[in-house]
């Protein structure tokens, strides 16, 4: 019995020991992470807080985030509440540690704005924009790591110029796409600033964070909006349940009409380690390459 006992703590403090664990570099999203880890030599760990395929808006942090969160002698965010539910908390982190906002590099004309004083946060599709976060970042980053600042600052240039350079590629694959054929229907308004940057039409059936509410109103105009511009496709996306889009399909199949279910983009998060779509110009490949095909 004894021995069970002297077990069952010594269980216990491992899988303490395990949640209070270091983090060097403590990134709220895969996208975020990714950035971060674009930036820094490969021997400063940077861990995402939530996994690929995590919906950020409505992720409510556990007991384990938290001490993820306390153990990092960094912490990386998005900023404009896209990470909702985490906002108080990442402001008391920010009170005894360095707590860096990807958006921060941002002026108040470059983000879309969605209601008083609110601002869409999906920045990183028009890379443009995000090769400027990355910019913010990297400098962030070299006063945080002073001996490796000559690496980040190459590394960075480097990030950004590839960044700019993906964004190029696919805005010049776009020109044989005549403008009235450019919209695309998503499950939430994540890709405005895509819209933007590449002059396409988006609409998303929910708001710009997935824990806003659709109703009947939202479904029949969405449906309305494919008939009108003849869309072949409607988009699913990987963080989000695809069960609203697929209602939407078949409303649009109740007014006569006929569209397919795409290939689910990455929108909120990136995809599983190990894969392309893991960074987030594999991503945007990924995506381009679906929304290009549904276009043409």
């Amino acid at each position: 019995m004894k021995r069970l006992i002297t077990l069952f703590f010594a269980a216990i403090m491992f899988s303490a020991c395990q949640q209070q664990a270091h983090v060097e570099v403590l990134a709220t999203t895969s996208v975020m992470a990714d950035a971060a880890r674009q930036i820094l030599p490969e021997e400063i760990q940077v861990v995402a807080l939530m996994q690929s395929n995590i919906d950020p808006h409505s992720y409510k942090p556990v007991e384990s985030d938290v001490a993820k969160l306390n153990s990092a002698t960094i912490v990386l965010h998005n900023g404009l509440h896209l990470e909702g539910k985490m906002t108080d908390i990442l402001e008391k982190v920010g009170l005894s540690k360095p707590v860096y906002a990807m958006s921060s590099a941002l002026k108040q004309n470059d983000l879309i704005e969605v209601g008083p004083n609110v601002h869409d946060p999906h920045i990183w599709f028009d890379l443009n924009l995000w090769a400027r976060c990355v910019e913010g970042l990297g400098g962030f980053l070299a006063l945080q790591y002073p001996d490796h600042r000559v690496d980040i600052i190459a590394n960075t240039e480097s990030y950004a110029a590839e960044l700019r350079a993906a964004h190029a590629d696919f805005a010049a694959a776009l020109m044989d796409i005549p403008d009235s054929n450019r919209a695309i229907v998503t499950a939430h308004d994540a890709f405005s600033y895509f819209g933007r940057a590449f002059a396409i039409e988006v609409k998303g059936l929910q708001g710009v964070s997935t824990a806003a509410e659709f109703g009947v109103n939202d479904m029949r105009s969405t449906a309305e909006f494919i008939i009108d511009r003849e869309l072949t496709t409607v988009f699913t996306e990987t963080s989000v349940n695809s069960k609203s889009i697929e209602a939407l399909k078949e409303a649009v199949e109740q007014k006569g009409g006929e569209v397919k279910l795409g290939e689910p983009l990455f929108s909120d998060a990136l995809g599983e380690q190990g894969t392309p779509e893991a960074t987030l110009i594999g991503a945007f490949k990924y995506n381009t390459t679906q929304i290009l095909n549904s276009l043409k």
